[in-house]
């Protein structure tokens, strides 16, 4: 081999690895992306419905745009399953910068298991359970997916009302 030839496969080489090492280190700020619930609040309790509203804040600290897909996750009070919401719209996490995913829950009456429903008849036996907020979502960017990416949210249902209890009662 010439010189040339080497330098043109050192040069071929250093290019690939450097690649290689850029996209694990975007890989591992994608894997540790920061999310908090926020506004997790029970918007409306009526004769027939509950409906809960959640904002999904994703924090994209890498240098690649994020497209977070797939939300799926559901809704437990005091770790009974109430409900569950299957998202297929797909938002957009610029690079580094911060997205909100507003969510909503709306649960009939006859969707709730008869223990439940005997719970959501007296709003105090309500307020002083525990909701928790348990899923997945999937996350891609360039060549990169991640599928399943795990997130969970816990509160205490009187939290959650908002600032008075006749604002959420229909």
């Amino acid at each position: 081999m010439n010189r040339q030839q080497v330098i043109a496969i050192v040069a071929v080489l250093g290019l690939s690895f450097g690649l290689f090492a850029y996209m694990q280190k975007q890989i591992r700020k994608i894997e540790a992306m920061d999310y908090e619930f926020e506004n997790v609040k029970i918007r409306g309790i009526g004769s027939q419905a509950i409906t809960l509203t959640f904002d999904l804040v994703l924090e994209n600290s890498s240098d690649l745009d994020l497209k977070v897909y797939n939300i799926d996750f559901k809704v437990l009070w005091n770790n009974q399953q109430i409900g569950s919401v299957k998202s297929t719209q797909s938002h957009i996490v610029q690079k580094r910068s911060t997205q909100v995913v507003p969510l909503t829950l709306t649960l009939t009456r006859d969707e709730l298991s008869e223990a439940l429903q005997q719970a959501f008849s007296n709003l105090q036996n309500f307020l002083t359970g525990v909701i928790k907020i348990d899923g997945t979502m999937d996350v891609g960017a360039d060549f990169i997916k991640i599928k399943n990416y795990t997130f969970d949210y816990q509160q205490s249902a009187s939290n959650l009302v908002g600032y008075s209890l006749s604002s959420i009662i229909r």
